[in-house]
């Protein structure tokens, strides 16, 4: 299986082993509840003026005639309750009150920007939450936004740091990179991290050598494959 566009998610998945990617585009997996949290949130902040016509909040039991009735009508959109959106909303009023934040949304002319670039004859697309003049930006939800966030950052164990550096790449030179870490529970935390011209280029090398072998193991039919088939000792120099 191959698609015709690569993504940051694709490629992140991929980077774990092929059999990641191949269960991501068979959509073999359900959306975890981090990650419906960051979707309503992300709707809440940056487009406000859709929410009503993608969500609905829904207040009571889900079950009945209640909640049938409620889902018929709400059939083409993602349904929330009000508990699950009242913490979200309480997430983006806290947020809100940063005030690096606010004024780069102040400053920021587009969102949810879609994009599409070529690296090594490899099509890639993805979608920029924040644009302004001379940075982008994207807003990722945490349980700690300060030092620990800071640290995984630098060793990009969440592949946020690739993700910068394949979506740079449909930018002009010297763009700046912002991450917005907001935190989802009390205190309710922001910080504004801008990645260094190290770190991207350090998460260049990484995404060059993943569409380097991505394209090695489509030249060789996209098989499933899985880890090492080999056992892997654990040493203190492996990492």
């Amino acid at each position: 299986m191959k698609k015709q566009h690569l993504s940051y998610s694709s490629l992140s998945q991929f980077s774990k082993s092929p059999n990641h990617l191949l269960s991501y585009w068979a959509r073999e997996f359900e959306p975890t509840p981090a990650m419906l949290f960051g979707s309503l949130l992300h709707k809440m902040i940056l487009e406000p003026e859709n929410f009503n016509n993608d969500y609905a909040v829904y207040d009571g039991r889900r079950a009945g005639a209640a909640w049938n009735e409620f889902k018929a009508v709400n059939q083409e959109k993602d349904i929330v309750t009000q508990k699950e959106y009242n913490h979200a909303y309480k997430t983006y009023e806290n947020a809100k009150s940063n005030e690096v934040f606010r004024n780069l949304l102040m400053q920021t002319t587009e969102t949810e920007k879609r994009i599409d670039w070529t690296y090594e004859d490899v099509k890639f697309k993805g979608f920029v939450d924040m644009v302004g003049d001379g940075f982008i930006a994207d807003i990722k939800t945490t349980t700690d936004a300060g030092l620990k966030f800071e640290k995984d950052l630098y060793y990009d164990n969440s592949n946020y740091c690739l993700q910068a550096a394949m979506y740079l790449e449909a930018f002009a030179k010297g763009t700046k990179y912002y991450i917005i870490a907001v935190e989802k529970s009390e205190p309710y935390n922001v910080q504004v991290y801008e990645l260094s011209t190290d770190i991207i280029n350090k998460a260049a090398e990484k995404y060059h050598d993943l569409v380097y072998d991505y394209k090695e193991w489509v030249a060789n039919g996209s098989k499933a494959e899985s880890y090492s088939n080999s056992i892997k000792l654990v040493d203190i120099y492996n990492f």
